[in-house]
C-alpha cells in the first residue's frame, strides 16, 4: 500500500471514528431523570388550545417544579455508556476507566475540578463529553462512577 492510499484509508477511519462518538453523543434528549424527551415537533405545545364548552376562567396554577436531583441519586454507571467510547479504550488520552494510574493525577485535583473539566471539557474531551443534554448533575454522577470504578 502506497503512502497516500494509507493516509486516505486513516483520514476515512478518523472521520468514522468521529462520527461515531458524535451520534453517539447525539443519540436522544434525556431530562434530568434520564427518560427520553418527546422531540417530535408535532406534539410539542404551542400555546393553550380552547376546547368546545370549557369556560375561559383561569387556568389552575401549574404545581411547582421538582427540585433538581442531586448526584447521589443519579445512576452515573447508568449514564456511563457514551463515555466508555473514549474512557474505555483511552482514546485521545482518555483515562482509561479502571486504571488507577490513569486516575491518580485527576482525583488529587480533587472532586469538584475533574467535574468542571468535564463539564467545561478538556483536550481532546468537547464539553460534557458530547452529551450537552446531560445535566452537570448527571455528569458529575458518571465522573464519580468512572472514579470509584478506578481507585
Amino acid at each position: 500500500m502506497n503512502v497516500q492510499n494509507y493516509l486516505k484509508t486513516i483520514s476515512v477511519s478518523a472521520a468514522i471514528l468521529c462520527s461515531l462518538v458524535l451520534l453517539q453523543g447525539c443519540s436522544g434528549e434525556q431530562d434530568d431523570a434520564g427518560a427520553e424527551k418527546d422531540t417530535d415537533a408535532r406534539t410539542a405545545p404551542y400555546g393553550t388550545v380552547k376546547v368546545a364548552g370549557e369556560s375561559e376562567a383561569a387556568p389552575a396554577e401549574a404545581a411547582p417544579a421538582e427540585a433538581a436531583p442531586v448526584a447521589a441519586a443519579i445512576d452515573g454507571k447508568a449514564l456511563y455508556a457514551p463515555c466508555a467510547v473514549c474512557h474505555a479504550a483511552g482514546v485521545a488520552k482518555a483515562p482509561i476507566v479502571g486504571k488507577a494510574d490513569d486516575w491518580a493525577p485527576r482525583i488529587a485535583i480533587g472532586m469538584d475540578a475533574l467535574v468542571a473539566s468535564a463539564i467545561k471539557g478538556k483536550g481532546a474531551m468537547p464539553p460534557k463529553g458530547t452529551r450537552a443534554d446531560y445535566s452537570d448533575a448527571q455528569i458529575r454522577a458518571v465522573v464519580e462512577y468512572m472514579v470509584n470504578a478506578s481507585k
